[in-house]
This record gives C-alpha cells, structure tokens and sequence, in this order.
C-alpha cells in the first residue's frame, strides 16, 4: 500500500508580533480508507488528528497525523499482526505530549474491540507510554465515542461507550474513566442507558469543580440532554434540551460566556408549510436548559449539517469559528461543499468561507489556530463503483483576511438615493447610505448572495450617515442587502462584487 501526500498550495507572510500566517490545502490518501475521530491544536500551532487507516474491519489500524503550521505533514500508523485498532480522541497534555486514547482487539476483528487503550506520543510521534485496560462481561466492545479534558485536579477526564447484546442488538451504555497524565487508570464508573449512549462534547464549568458532558442516553427516553458531573465522573443531574428548537447533536467547549452562560452549535429540522430544511445554529444556552438566542446558519432548500466532531472553536482574540457542509442527500454524484463561519460571542455573523465543491466533501471538524486562522479537515469520499467506496482526508488552513467582513461608521455624504450601496460594482470596499435612519437607532445590516446563503448579520447604530464594509472576502457575484430594525425592514438593494 502506497501513500501519497500532495501539497497543493502555500503562502507565507510575517508579522512582527504575531504568528506567521499561513495557508495551505493538503491531502493524506491512499488505495485504502481513512477516517479521523477527532483534533487538537498544541501550544505551537501543530495540529494532532486521530482515527484510523484500513479499507475493512480486519486491517483497520489506528492513526496519527500531525500538521505542522507551515503545512508539513507527519504520520503515524499502528501497525500490529493481528490486531485491528482506532483512535477516537487526542488530547494536549501539560509536558506538551499528546495523550490519545482509542480501542484495539487481539485478532477479533472490528466487532470485538475489548481493550480500552491510551497511547501518549511525544512531539515527535514516537510512543512514550502505552497502557489498555480489557473491557468486562457482559460487554463486549468499546464504542467510538470519547471524548477527554484535563480536569481542574490534572487528571484526564473520559468520556467513554461500551457495548452489549440486548435484543439481538449491541447497545452502548457510557463508562467513565479517569487517567493521570502518564495514562494509568485512577477509577471508572458505569451507567446503564437507553436506548443507547452517546458523548458529543466534554468540559469543565468554569469557576466550579462540575464538569458538563453534552449527548444522549443519560436521561430515560434517550435525548439530548445537559449532564453535569463531579470531578469523581459520577453524573449528579440532567437537563433535557432534545424539545427546544429540535435541537440534536449538539456541541459546546470552551464557549462559556460566564459561569452559567455557553455557546452551543446544534444541527436542527424546521417543519415549513411544505417541506423540512435541514440546518444547524448557534444558541447561547444556560445551564438550567433555557435557549436565550440564536443564529440561524443556513440556505434555502439545502440539507446542512454541522461537523460532527469539533464545530465551534473561539481564536485566540475571541471570535467563533463554526464548521458545517452542505449536502444534497445523494453522495455518491453530487460534489459537496464545506463552510466555516466567522461569528462573535454576542452571535453576529460577521464572515463566512465556503470551500470543497469539487468532490464529495464531509467536513468533520475545526479547531483555531494561534494567529487567529481556522484549520479544517474533512473527508472526500471516492466513488469507484455501487458497492465500494473509500475515503481521504484533506485539510485546509485558512487565515482571518480569507473570512472577515470588517464595518465601520462613516458620515461620508451618500452619494445616492436612500439605503443604496456604492459604488457598484464594488471591489474591496462598499457603503451603504443609511439616511432614514434616526439618528441613534439600532439596526441590523444582513448580506446574502442569490441563492440566499447568508454572509453578514451584525447589529449596529446609526451614529452616522451610512456604514462601510470591507467586502474583498466575498467571492465576486450579486448580494442582497437588508437594513433591519425592530420595527422590521427599513431598506434593502443589491450590489456587485467584482
């Protein structure tokens, strides 16, 4: 088997405080299938995925790949005889070692992964300390959801599944572990679930020894719930949030606007007149399960989702990156593409940057970069006939300037007729009159293109006469702009990015 890497792009610039910005487009492929569970970002820009490598359940073995910030690739394969294997998390530990943890069974095949297995690699990807741990009846395989944090006392903190036969069918119930940073098991604790376990995101509470886990399985009837835990792993409450806005699947860490307060991305279903759109949102959430505010993330008649993995990550000066991609429900002849947008915590979409578009794109996760950029990975998946198909991975680093729409205030004179933009076309710089406007009053600026993916939504007041925006990151095409009060709509036109 042959590997290939292709490093189709990169551009280097400098900064005299700041990191080095880059931007890059790399692949990591072969004749077999590859798959990554998850990523972290070390305290030098590197960038640690896991998963796994092997087209069938019988020669699955786990992976490592770390990319460097100037988009140089290394790679780790888990190679053993007769052993198949998967990473599902990787987590930065305090010396800067890596700490991954997945399963792995003795010649049993995918179906039999009975040993919980953690792997610490230093930064070179070389193995420092290997432990397992051999999973016990009645269960007979560890599931694929984990998730892992550093707690408050140094402890890696797991979230983790394990299976058993109920009905014919395997049923995941979740097991909690805690492991020092040298990766040996201090305690476990399990729970029974229905109808089956599911971990979508961990983390601590700040200001507080709980830690939150988002997923499903904890509360009776299965659905998506906030649980809270001691530093022990043992769950002392829920609260079910599946009811409100049809929220599933839902992720937040790191996002705590306060003690009580978080950012929340969440894949939702709205029931229209005729039809169901498939879309995903950000809410601001509390910790007893009220949905405070929300921003929809969406285009008309389209099916998208949010990465399954991690999809909301805050850069170093405190903006939000959100990650999603966008489907047609037919992947096997219909080239997808990736989106990440660019928000702030008071849920102002303030840029987007949509990606892939020529093959068959899954994005399946994010994380920010020191110099405020986004690195994104996603999975193309190769169609070679109705029955086989197999998967690469492929990753981009973008920099801030490929996404932000920056405004500012200005009392140029208009220099057309009321809420028209100028000039148009335009080409990095476009006003927008707001004569009609009282002065003082607060309104919302939104911009769409014509298949009505959305761009831009802030807020804003009129403390002059019209509002610049830097629009070089829009891709050239006709937009739609809205001036949006309280009241409803005050104005709106169209304009040209050349």
């Amino acid at each position: 088997m042959k590997r290939l890497v292709f490093i189709l792009g990169c551009w280097l610039g400098f900064a005299v405080i700041a990191p080095a910005q880059n931007t890059f487009q790399i692949s990591f492929a072969s004749e077999v299938d590859e798959f990554i569970n998850n990523s972290m970002v070390d305290e030098e820009g590197n960038i640690v995925l896991v998963g796994k490598k092997g087209f069938t359940m019988e020669d699955m073995n786990a992976l490592i790949l770390k990319i460097s910030p100037d988009g140089t690739l290394q790679s780790k394969r888990m190679e053993r005889e007769d052993t198949v294997s998967i990473f599902n998390e990787v987590l930065l530990l305090e010396n800067g070692y890596y700490f991954a943890c997945g399963t792995f069974s003795a010649g049993g095949g995918f179906y039999h992964m009975d040993r919980y297995w953690v792997v610490i690699f230093n930064e070179n990807l070389e193995v420092v300390e290997e432990h397992n741990y051999k999973l016990k009846p009645p269960y007979q395989k560890y599931g694929e959801y984990n998730r892992a944090i550093l707690n408050k006392n140094g402890e890696v903190a797991v979230v983790a599944t394990n299976e058993r036969m109920v009905n014919n069918h395997l049923r995941g119930d979740f097991i909690m572990f805690l492991f020092n940073q040298q990766g040996d098991s201090l305690s476990s604790v399990q729970y029974e679930n229905w109808p089956s376990a599911q971990a979508n995101s961990f983390d601590s509470i700040p200001g507080t020894d709980s830690l939150m886990m988002i997923g499903r399985g904890v509360i009776n009837s299965g659905q998506e719930s906030l649980n809270f835990m001691d530093l022990e792993m043992n769950i002392t409450s829920s609260v079910n949030i599946s009811d409100a806005f049809s929220a599933s699947n839902s992720y937040s860490k790191g996002n705590w606007l306060n003690n009580d307060e978080f950012l929340m991305s969440c894949n939702r279903i709205i029931d229209e007149d005729k039809y169901r759109e498939y879309l995903f949102s950000v809410f601001r959430v509390n910790t007893n399960g009220d949905f405070l505010q929300e921003l929809r993330l969406d285009r008309p008649d389209t099916l998208e989702y949010s990465c399954p993995f991690t999809n909301l990550v805050v850069a170093p000066d405190s903006l939000i990156y959100i990650g999603g991609f966008q489907s047609y429900n037919d992947f096997s002849s219909t080239p997808s593409y990736c989106i990440i947008y660019l928000i702030d915590k008071d849920l102002n979409l303030i840029g987007r940057r949509d990606f892939g578009g020529d093959a068959n794109y899954e994005l399946m996760g994010i994380e920010a970069t020191p110099d405020n950029g986004c690195f994104a990975y996603a999975l193309q998946t190769n169609i070679h006939d109705r029955w086989y198909y197999e998967r690469d991975v492929v990753m981009w680093k973008f920099i801030r300037e490929d996404f932000e729409i920056i405004t500012r205030l200005t009392d140029q004179p208009a220099m057309a007729l009321n809420n028209k933009a100028w000039p148009n076309p335009a080409d990095d710089v476009l006003h927008i009159s707001l004569d009609g406007l009282p002065q003082n009053s607060d309104f919302r600026l939104q911009i769409y293109n014509t298949a009505g993916q959305k761009y831009f939504d802030k807020g804003l007041t009129a403390t002059a006469k019209s509002v610049q925006c830097q629009i070089g990151v829009l891709p050239a095409g006709t937009y739609v702009y809205q001036l949006q009060t309280a009241a409803g709509q005050v104005g709106s036109g169209t304009f040209v990015k050349r």
